[in-house]
Formats: C-alpha cells, sequence, structure tokens
C-alpha cells in the first residue's frame, strides 16, 4: 500500500477521530477548514484554510488529493461535481450528497423506494411571509393532510443537531422562515439509529441497531445503548430498512451520475419505533455518525476505521459488536465559555470500562459537543451505570488560555 493522499471537508471531531484511526496505516490527510485550530486540522499533514461553500477551495482541495470526502453536508455540490468530472473519485458521491442536502429529495426518495415514513406534505416557500390569516389557512389545509395538529415543521435545508425543526400546535403558530415541508408528529416509543457500512466490491453491512436518547435542553443526541432493548423483530426490522435507505440513495445517484462513487462510504440512518411496533424512516447522514461512537470501544472495528479504509481503497472490516455498550455525549455545561478546562476528567477515568475521547476544541458554549465517553461491561444495565458514574463525576467549564499551535 503506497501513501494515500485523503481530502476532507470539514475540520471538526468526526474528521479528527477519522484521522486517529488511520494513523495505523500510511496516509496523508489535508483538511479544508474555514476556521484554524480546530480538531481535525490538529492531525492533519495539510489545513488549507477556506470556506466550505467556496468552489475553488474545494477544487484547490481537490487539486491536491487522490480521494475527497466530507465530514459534515455543508458543502459544495457543484464543486464536487466538477472534481468527479476531473477524475477525483468523491465519497460518498456528489450526487448522494445532492440528495440529502435536500430534506424533502430525502423523504420523496424513501416514498419512491417504498420505505416506511411519517406523511409529509410540502409548504410554500413564501409561507412565512404571508399574512397572518392566508398562512393560518394554508397550515391548517397541509396539517389536514397529514394527520391534523401538531405537526413538524422541517427546513429542507440548513437543519443540523435538532435546528431547523419546529413542532407546531396548530395553524397560528410562527413557522420557521424558509423553503419546508410538514411532517406528522410520530408517536414514537424511541429514536433508533443503523450505522451502514458500503464498500466497493464488497457487501453492504450494518453495525447493531442502537437506541438515541435525545437531550430536550440541549435539543441533541445524549446518549446512545448499544444495542437497543428491542425484540429480534424490531431489530432486524431497523436493520432491513437502514440498508434500503442507502441503497436507494445509491440508485438515484447512479441514475443522474453513472460515474460518480455512488452511495458507498458509513451513512448514519435514524428511524423511529412507533408504539404500535412500526419501523420508520426520518432521514440519513452521509458519514460517521454520532450514534456509532460507540464502536470505538464496543466493536471490532470502529465507524472511523471503515471510513478510513473505504477511502484508502482497503476492504472494510467487522461490523461485529463484543460487548454492551453505553456512549454518552460529553458537552459544555451551562454558562460555560471560553477556554475549556475538564474539571474531575482523572476522576472520570478512574471508571473501569470507560473510555473518554475529547474532540480538542478550543472553545467551550453551553451543550457544545466536547467530546464524548463510552462504557462497555457485560450487560447493558452495567454499562449504563459506568457510564453515568463517569459522566456525573466530570465538568467541562471555560477557564484560562491555552497556547495556539502555529499553521501548517
Amino acid at each position: 500500500m503506497g501513501l494515500r493522499r485523503i481530502g476532507i471537508l470539514g475540520g471538526g471531531q468526526l474528521g479528527r477521530m477519522t484521522i486517529e484511526e488511520a494513523r495505523k496505516y500510511p496516509a496523508h490527510f489535508a483538511v479544508l477548514t474555514p476556521d484554524y485550530p480546530s480538531p481535525a486540522a490538529d492531525l492533519a499533514d495539510e489545513v488549507l484554510i477556506g470556506d466550505l461553500s467556496d468552489p475553488e477551495a474545494v477544487l484547490d482541495l481537490g487539486g491536491r488529493v487522490d480521494v475527497v470526502s466530507y465530514e459534515i453536508e455543508h458543502v459544495r455540490v457543484d464543486a464536487l461535481k466538477e472534481l468527479e468530472a476531473r477524475g477525483v473519485p468523491v465519497i460518498p458521491g456528489a450526487a448522494v450528497l445532492e440528495s440529502i442536502q435536500d430534506k424533502g429529495q430525502q423523504k420523496r426518495l424513501w416514498d419512491e423506494a417504498g420505505l416506511a415514513q411519517a406523511p409529509w406534505v410540502d409548504l410554500p416557500d413564501d409561507l412565512a411571509s404571508l399574512p397572518a390569516a392566508d398562512r393560518a389557512k394554508t397550515l391548517r389545509s397541509r396539517a389536514a393532510k397529514v394527520g391534523g395538529f401538531p405537526v413538524v415543521q422541517k427546513l429542507r435545508r440548513g437543519g443540523y443537531d435538532g435546528r431547523g425543526v419546529r413542532v407546531l400546535y396548530g395553524p397560528s403558530d410562527e413557522p420557521l422562515t424558509g423553503p419546508s415541508f410538514l411532517e406528522a408528529k410520530v408517536d414514537f416509543s424511541k429514536e433508533l439509529a443503523v450505522v451502514v457500512v458500503r464498500a466497493p466490491g464488497s457487501e453492504p453491512a450494518a453495525y447493531p441497531c442502537v437506541e438515541m436518547v435525545f437531550d430536550p435542553a440541549a435539543n441533541l443526541c445524549d446518549s446512545v445503548r448499544a444495542p437497543a432493548d428491542e425484540p429480534p423483530e424490531i431489530l432486524q426490522s431497523a436493520l432491513r430498512t437502514a440498508l434500503r435507505c442507502v441503497e436507494a440513495l445509491d440508485r438515484a445517484a447512479r441514475d443522474v451520475s453513472p460515474g460518480g462513487a455512488g452511495a458507498v462510504g458509513v451513512f448514519g440512518v435514524e428511524l423511529f419505533r412507533t408504539r404500535d411496533g412500526r419501523v420508520l424512516v426520518n432521514e440519513a447522514a452521509p458519514r460517521p455518525h454520532n450514534s456509532g461512537h460507540f464502536t470505538q470501544d464496543a466493536c471490532s472495528a470502529s465507524q472511523f476505521e471503515q471510513f478510513f479504509r473505504i477511502l484508502a481503497g482497503l476492504p472494510p472490516a467487522s461490523t461485529e459488536q463484543f460487548r454492551p455498550a453505553r456512549m454518552l455525549n460529553l458537552l459544555g455545561a451551562p454558562g460555560a465559555s471560553g477556554t475549556p478546562e475538564y474539571e474531575g476528567l482523572a476522576e472520570a477515568l478512574a471508571v473501569p470500562g470507560v473510555t473518554i475521547h475529547l474532540y480538542g476544541k478550543r472553545e467551550v458554549r453551553p451543550y457544545r459537543k466536547m467530546g464524548h465517553l463510552t462504557a462497555i461491561a457485560d450487560t447493558a444495565e452495567e454499562a449504563a451505570l459506568k457510564a453515568e458514574t463517569a459522566r456525573s463525576r466530570l465538568r467541562i467549564l471555560g477557564g484560562r488560555g491555552i497556547p495556539q499551535p502555529g499553521l501548517r
């Protein structure tokens, strides 16, 4: 294996953890990021400072590497298409990202593939600017098409970590501004997720289905139970649905871009488990996913190693999980600001079976993801107890400044 030059769009923690895993192999990483220092930039061999929406910056990165990928969805698809036209592989393909960037297009894809999902309906792009009476009339008529209020409004573009989503309880509620759609508010008992690994020349594989628990204050995933506590038929339904989602993305991408890579890579598929026992697809992400962080410590190979292997042209590894795990996100404390200080880190690490992954972010803010921890044990209950014990000992606060490294 020669030195593989890999370009990553984005300088966040997903890129950082991919580079960490890749250091077992010969590889050169170039990262395009608007921010320096940043988690991935700290570990990269080459750092380019630029906006991910700047086509010239994206093309500059592509001209320096053998393959390009992205660790965040908010990048210029037209620039990725141009890279593909120039013969630079983009993984997953640009057409896949184009489908995923537009959540309305995702919804249509799931319908075309015959996948079960929440009923939905498009909204007029100018909804928020309509006179109040007209807006209420429109919302009332569209909500009726998906079963009536309450409904969930989702922006078609730009949403991330709970942003771009609003529950509307009646026609007079203030909607979000921008192109969007309404979705029936699902009566679900759990939010599930499956990380899918899809490599060229290999059968698609998936990690065990997990349960995500959300923090209503932070409006993001708080913890992950792996595997999910569900009967075998639910777990199998979730796996089948996730694999079909990624297959649907691949078919759609190859229809419009036969020369692109299609849906190869690592995908996080989010699902609802309804109270009446159905599994509904919510949405997909074309990259390693927060729900898959447990794989670093509880599986034969992590989602980040799988991601690197695919980018490097290596065969995928096993997705086997060898022990129950509980992953907890580590967030900035309420009121925290400035340079992070990790109060109680040693005490948290003293809990047997706990591993802590810090992202190297230079600034802490309330509820900002600063790292995660994973506890493994013989039972799911024991793993949960260890994880909560460790997190209760650790607080991420703001404090003194630290030296800033020079730009490489």
